[in-house]
């Protein structure tokens, strides 16, 4: 299956690199879409021999990726990869993906924090426990982790569904459009590095009304 590994890049260039370099180990097309970053995120991507989309002034994680499923779209890729550029996604899970998809045949593949809880912090855990348990809810269908950005999609399933969000909640927009078009979900199992060094973007006041006015909105 012919796939890009996306990579949203916002002022990560001192994790970038291994990132780039890890995923070249599993895939040999990759994609950073540099959104808007003053720190020569894009500049270090490009030495490092990746594909590079760059937007001119920040516009959030969604925004990014949508730049990116486009471009996937438009090169006649099967299937995305996407994964973070600050080194908490590692690049080895990225078999698991596939395992997974040879099994499910899955339109989106989500990799599943549930087992490793031990370094997740726990407004995160919260976070991610009511969000998941809330979409399963509504949504009828077994959400394990709603958050996790490390996702195998399909590209029927991208040009299928008309993505909205530009922020963070276009993670969970995907999940509740996978599901009201009658796409599978499947999980695989990932640990993730968090920590001091990795900083979240997140404003955990504004994103939270975000994502509730987004899900208020699609469901």
């Amino acid at each position: 299956m012919r796939t890009l590994a996306i990579i949203p890049a916002y002022q990560v260039a001192p994790y970038l690199k291994n990132v780039i370099d890890d995923a070249k180990k599993y895939l040999d097309d990759i994609l950073v879409v540099d959104d808007g970053s003053t720190d020569g995120s894009g500049e270090l991507a490009r030495d490092c021999g990746v594909i590079v989309i760059t937007h001119e002034t920040n516009r959030g994680k969604g925004a990014a990726l949508k730049t990116g499923f486009d471009y996937a779209i438009r090169h006649d890729y099967e299937a995305v990869i996407t994964l973070d550029g600050d080194g908490q996604h590692d690049p080895k899970y990225i078999p698991g993906f596939f395992k997974t998809y040879d099994k499910t045949r899955a339109g989106l593949i989500i990799g599943s924090r549930v087992r490793d809880k031990a370094d997740m912090s726990f407004p995160r855990r919260c976070s991610n426990f009511l969000t998941s348990r809330i979409l399963a809810y509504l949504l009828h269908t077994r959400i394990e982790d709603s958050q996790s950005g490390f996702r195998l999609i399909t590209i029927p399933l991208l040009k299928q569904v008309r993505l909205k969000s530009d922020r963070y909640q276009l993670e969970t927009e995907l999940i509740i459009k996978a599901v009201q078009n009658g796409f599978k979900i499947g999980f695989t199992p990932i640990k993730v590095v968090y920590g001091k060094n990795f900083p979240s973007q997140i404003s955990h006041m504004t994103d939270t009304f975000r994502w509730i006015k987004m899900v208020m909105e699609e469901i």
